[in-house]
């Protein structure tokens, strides 16, 4: 089973920006009926605890920064949506985990229109590939190569 985790800014504030995304991919690959596990820090979560600021929620905090990182372990790709959604808040979690993804060697598809997240020296040797929104990685097929590539051969 091909495990892809979704990581992104989170905040009450935006949530519907923030599950939006997410959804899109999903159900694009629900349709197609590959056999992709999607892991979520936004799953299991009660979404209506996640305050304005996306710092807080009914699950403590040691639990979630260690349940995100074992989602970065156990997948075999990482999607990064870099976008705060006008939010001047730093999306410091995606930060971690694109470092932890470096570490354990994980293809990252980036996806931002920020200059700063492509260029920065802490960012830009993370990704594998780098899009501007959720529309050019499907149109370009930059998962499918990813899961084709490690899943199966087909002829």
């Amino acid at each position: 089973m091909y495990k892809v985790y979704l990581v992104g800014f989170i905040s009450g504030e935006h949530m519907e920006e923030c599950v939006e995304w997410r959804k899109k991919i999903v159900m694009h690959y629900r349709a197609l009926n590959w056999n992709i596990i999607f892991l979520d820090p936004l799953n299991g979560k009660s979404l209506e605890s996640i305050d304005k600021e996306g710092l807080h929620s009914s699950i403590p905090d040691k639990a979630f920064l260690h349940r995100d990182y074992k989602c970065v372990a156990e997948s075999d790709l990482i999607i990064a949506h870099m976008n705060t959604f006008g939010s001047t808040r730093p999306s410091l979690g995606s930060i971690y985990e694109l470092a932890w993804a470096w570490l354990l060697r994980k293809p990252v598809i980036l996806i931002t229109k920020d200059e700063i997240y492509k260029d920065h020296p802490f960012t830009k040797d993370t990704y594998s590939v780098v899009v501007e929104s959720v529309e050019e990685m499907i149109e370009k097929k930059y998962l499918n190569y990813f899961y084709k590539g490690t899943v199966s051969a087909k002829y």
